[in-house]
């Protein structure tokens, strides 16, 4: 069975950095306007998740509201989990307080690094 992906984008985003080999991993607006970055602390608040791997200033196609891949972080990740993210941009599982949300496990992974179906949503916090 195929399997597809249906999401929605903010059009007009730009890498503020070399996301290259960031493809799938969560990101955050940056500080310059319409640019985009890895997140890198568990309580930032994300913007959603690369679905492409541009360079500097090329074109970056986020995943801010659907269907999309993610990385998974190194926790196991179960169906229907409510994930946030780890430091290292990959979503986790979240059970802790205050900490943002940005999807539900649409796939189990069983490694970190797994390239799992997410549904995205707003982010909010836990």
């Amino acid at each position: 069975m195929a399997l597809t992906q249906k999401y929605e984008t903010i059009p007009g985003l730009v890498a503020g950095a070399d996301l290259s080999s960031a493809q799938y991993k969560v990101v955050k607006l940056a500080s310059t306007a319409g640019e985009v970055v890895l997140v890198a602390a568990t309580s930032t608040l994300a913007i959603g998740i690369l679905q492409n791997d541009p360079a500097d200033t090329e074109p970056a196609d986020v995943c801010v509201s659907g269907v999309c891949k993610a990385v998974a972080g190194p926790t196991d990740v179960a169906f229907g989990d409510v994930l946030g993210h780890d430091s290292t941009s990959r979503v986790s599982d979240h059970t802790t307080d205050n900490r943002p949300i940005l999807a539900r496990a649409l796939e189990a992974s069983s490694a970190a690094g797994d390239i799992i179906r997410v549904l995205v949503h707003n982010p909010v916090r836990y």
